[in-house]
């Protein structure tokens, strides 16, 4: 099995090595030079199976799996590329290939902004409710896809995910799923509202009857259009004081249904 990881930075660069420990072939590329990339990543370094400046044609036709990073996707044409090849998988693709975590101890949360705030007072209320033995924290800063701990009776996955990392998602699995905002401002990236209000809305893919997804009423007045049908799966937090303490309501809410679910 040999994969090929287009986009180096701190999180591929784990995945890399988390691949080689697990003895798999892998190369990784990025259209950046080396000397770049240096400036942020200290600790990069020019090895063998690093290729900078460009994408290696022949390593990613010869790959099973080609991995790419949050951020390379910035367009609806590259989208369509990348949703067209089956090789072809995102970060949080390979945890799920790769990890053993089951749907019903996940909690994803995305949205424009307050994903960090609403994470960390979830994590911090569940603690203290004591329901599980531990509660990890997939921040991206010092815990990423590839090296999040493998699952354990009594574990509970809380996974941030910004749009770039949402929109090349090919699977979303979680029985626990947060927008926190929609703020079209906040899209420093995509040239077109169109393409990331799409992002956003992925969080509801593959939602199935048992799951459950949540957000204000704010956030849903701007996203309506395209999420009415699915409007028995969600819940709406209705809502229009404070940013802080919307975001306290909507904690709230989701801690009550984890407790809810894990005391059935």
């Amino acid at each position: 099995m040999k994969y090929h990881i287009i986009g180096i930075n701190q999180s591929t660069i784990n995945t890399y090595k988390f691949l080689k420990k697990n003895y798999f072939e892998t190369t990784i590329s990025d259209h950046k030079k080396f000397i770049d990339l240096k400036k942020k990543l200290k600790n990069i370094k020019s090895l063998k199976n690093f290729f900078f400046s460009d994408h290696p044609k022949k390593e990613i036709k010869n790959s099973n799996f080609i991995v790419y990073a949050s951020g390379v996707i910035k367009n609806s044409l590259n989208y369509r590329k990348y949703i067209g090849n089956r090789k072809n998988i995102s970060e949080i693709d390979f945890f799920y290939k790769h990890n053993n975590w089951p749907s019903k101890n996940i909690l994803i949360i995305t949205g424009s902004r307050g994903k960090s705030t609403v994470a960390k007072i979830i994590k911090n209320k569940l603690n203290r409710k004591k329901i599980f033995k531990k509660i990890i924290f997939m921040d991206r800063k010092n815990i990423n896809f590839s090296n999040i701990p493998k699952y354990r009776p009594g574990y509970f996955l809380i996974i941030e995910m910004d749009y770039q990392s949402l929109l090349i998602a090919k699977k979303i699995s979680a029985k626990f799923r947060i927008i926190t905002s929609y703020f079209k401002i906040e899209d420093k990236v995509f040239r077109n509202e169109k393409l990331y209000k799409f992002t956003k809305l992925k969080i509801f893919n593959n939602t199935k009857k048992n799951e459950f997804a949540f957000l204000n009423k704010k956030t849903y007045l701007k996203l309506k259009n395209r999420i009415k049908k699915l409007k028995k799966k969600i819940t709406i937090i209705k809502t229009d004081k404070t940013i802080q303490y919307n975001n306290n309501l909507l904690s709230n809410e989701v801690i009550n249904k984890i407790a809810e679910t894990f005391s059935e």
